[in-house]
């Protein structure tokens, strides 16, 4: 774990450039072509929780959730440089407490699996996707 990391939960200190810098670092492959449409996500979101060294963004999660009975993990990103640190941990510890009681969902890359594996996830089947 790096010393000093600061968990914030919200918008705090963020700006679409932070978070499109990161997203491309980490590598998060997420759309990042329209600044005003990322920012807008995550306005839009439940639950935002950064990680901050300094004043540099080490780290974010994004969720949604009813707080009831469904939850929805949208992305974790980390820098690169901090990767491994428990940075990732330690954010999705907040979402746990956060959505604590509620089923929490994510899609994933085969590049994160064995790490969501790690934290107790499980692959189910019951899941279906279209793009609007």
């Amino acid at each position: 774990m790096i010393q000093d990391l600061e968990i914030r939960v919200g918008l705090e200190g963020l700006t679409p450039g932070k978070i499109i810098t990161l997203y491309r670092r980490a590598p998060l492959l997420r759309a990042v072509d329209t600044p005003s449409r990322v920012w807008e996500k995550f306005e839009a979101s439940s639950l935002v929780i950064t990680a901050w060294h300094g004043d540099q963004l080490a780290g974010i999660v994004r969720a949604m959730s009813d707080g009831v009975s469904e939850s929805y993990l949208c992305e974790l990103a980390v820098e690169p440089d901090v990767q491994d640190s428990g940075v990732g941990r330690k954010l999705l510890d907040v979402v746990f407490e956060q959505c604590k009681g509620t089923d929490l969902l994510l899609r994933h890359s085969s590049i994160s699996s064995k790490y969501y594996e790690k934290l107790g996830f499980r692959r189910v089947d019951n899941a279906w996707f279209r793009k609007l």
